[in-house]
């Protein structure tokens, strides 16, 4: 779990080992390092030491070639003022500024060398030559001493304030009080109580990131669950600029048959340092023996409940996938650039959309199964378009185009803004199972169209305040990673950077089910030196929360 612990029995630095490994495993890779000039290639990594390769590149050589680019500028909080005498904002100033600021107490104090194993990798390897700190957990992962106890946070006051970020939710086929949740950094979690109270399932687990989540249509008697581990949408530092996408990499598919008690490996497994990620996890709706996953290896396939693994496509990495309604010999997937659909169960496949984008989702409904939508980010995290097949994925045709006053990905509830946002990072979209015409996409904001993608309206916003919330939306918290469909009732659920909500009502109104999740991504705490018990947290799109006198409450909102 994303969680503050509190231990008096360890030294300095094995606290700080547990704290980094509790919070957040962190997986520190030198590859966000090349993410991070990807993303933000700018001329000050021209004065990048020339004589070092990239990968020994410190945070003082970046902090350095930051300095001497901006030096003559004199930029003061971000701004400078051209030869015009204009004020310009300073490109990536902030951005550059928060990530050095997450790095400088987390590399080496002599040397500012990045690490180079994980937060867990290295708890591993003091618990191996400190034996009688407890036993080890399942698949090498550690088990956690006695004396830790969860401080949270565990509640929030809905909308804006939030308590941590979901990729997925998955239900129960037979009992709608009960559901599950993925969380990228807190694990997987259990309600039976339609989301008054949660229970972790994965707390042992050696990485805790949950992608998606498949369960069985025999669930009731297999008591069998998978989980696709990572995290699909970015790393938990995504936030803070830099790239850092591979702070919670795949370990594979995980499987239980005990309801999520213990937890066993598949054939389709990685190591933290392969660098995988797993977008979706497919169940066959007529045969709980044969999943599908998606992710960075394309797709793959297994017919003995996650034994062995056959490649169905990799030709490129493929971020979504569904079957079509009524018939799973159809199959469709997006990557970054397609539509593919297969119309043979994945033996063979044909491009019917291209584009270029961030990413791309689709979306089915069993009230018309020839019907596909698709949502289409642009490489700046805009609106691309929205595109429609009314011929089962022969063709698609764009049916909203996305502009600076037609962006349904960014800020803004009436979708102005420019056509820029967040679709790389927050992007779905759903059908409603009795009406096709009915249809949801989930970007920074959650918009409603009843007439098969011509026009949209929101339907949710991540604030109140009029500036963005133009049509008084209800507000629920912002960044929307998944909206599901619960067959047995239609009623949409949204997992987003906040929690859980959702909506019986076709979006008049959300429900905050979040309970008591403790699933928050903390970047930085701080204790006090004076009041026992008050802690400070800073969490990802969640605010800074202050602990004291047993409670929580919101200090300051946003990262």
């Amino acid at each position: 779990m994303a969680l503050m612990y509190i231990s008096a029995c360890l030294s300095d630095i094995v606290l700080l080992q547990k704290l980094s490994l509790m919070i957040r495993k962190l997986t520190f890779t030198v590859i966000g390092l090349f993410l991070f000039s990807i993303s933000f290639s700018q001329a000050f990594l021209e004065n990048m030491p020339k004589e070092k390769n990239p990968q020994d590149y410190t945070l003082n050589d970046y902090r350095q070639a930051f300095d001497t680019y901006w030096d003559s500028y004199n930029v003061v909080n971000g701004y400078y003022t051209d030869r015009e005498g204009n004020q310009q904002k300073a490109a990536y100033w902030k951005v550059f500024n928060r990530w050095f600021h997450y790095w400088e107490s987390r590399v080496d104090a002599t040397t500012s060398e990045f690490p180079r194993t994980t937060a867990s990798e290295q708890y591993n390897i003091w618990e191996k030559t400190n034996p009688q700190s407890g036993a080890q957990g399942i698949m090498g992962g550690p088990m956690y001493a006695s004396s830790w106890s969860s401080l949270g946070p565990d509640n929030n006051t809905s909308g804006y304030s939030g308590t941590g970020r979901l990729n997925c939710v998955a239900f129960h086929p037979s009992d709608n009080n009960t559901y599950w949740v993925g969380a990228p950094s807190g694990g997987l979690w259990v309600t039976s109580n339609a989301g008054t109270n949660w229970t972790a399932l994965t707390d042992d687990n050696s990485v805790l990131g949950v992608s998606d989540i498949g369960i069985p249509s025999d669930y009731a008697t297999s008591s069998t669950i998978y989980i696709a581990t990572g995290d699909r949408d970015g790393g938990s530092m995504w936030s803070l600029g830099g790239g850092q996408i591979n702070d919670n990499n795949s370990i594979g598919v995980l499987k239980s048959t005990d309801g999520g008690s213990t937890w066993s490996t598949t054939g389709l497994t990685y190591a933290v340092s392969d660098k995988k990620i797993l977008s979706r996890l497919l169940i066959h709706p007529s045969s709980n023996s044969t999943i599908l996953v998606s992710g960075t290896a394309g797709i793959l396939k297994s017919t003995d409940g996650g034994s062995n693994w056959s490649s169905l496509y990799s030709s490129s990495k493929v971020m979504d996938l569904c079957f079509k309604p009524g018939d799973p010999t159809t199959i469709y997937a997006t990557t970054t650039t397609s539509i593919i659909v297969s119309t043979n169960s994945g033996s063979s496949w044909t491009i019917a959309a291209t584009f270029t984008s961030k990413m791309a989702n689709i979306a089915v409904s069993a009230a018309n199964s020839a019907y596909v939508y698709a949502v289409v980010a642009n490489t700046s995290g805009g609106l691309e378009g929205v595109y429609k097949s009314t011929n089962s994925g022969s063709s698609f045709s764009s049916v909203y185009a996305g502009s600076s006053t037609t962006n349904l990905l960014g800020y803004y509830s009436d979708q102005s803004g420019g056509t820029s946002g967040q679709g790389g990072y927050d992007l779905d979209i759903a059908v409603s199972p009795t009406n096709a015409n009915e249809v949801y996409i989930a970007g920074v904001n959650t918009h409603k169209s009843t007439n098969g993608g011509t026009s949209w309206t929101a339907v949710n916003c991540w604030t109140p305040s009029s500036t963005y919330n133009k049509n008084s939306a209800p507000v629920v918290h912002a960044d929307h990673h998944m909206l599901r469909y619960r067959s047995s009732d239609n009623t949409l659920f949204e997992a987003n950077d906040g929690g859980l909500y959702s909506t019986s009502n076709n979006g008049t109104s959300w429900s905050d089910l979040t309970g008591d999740l403790v699933i928050s991504q903390l970047y930085r705490l701080s204790v006090s030196q004076t009041v026992s018990g008050e802690v400070l947290a800073g969490l990802q799109d969640n605010g800074t929360k202050l602990h004291s006198s047993s409670s929580w409450s919101d200090v300051k909102g946003g990262d």
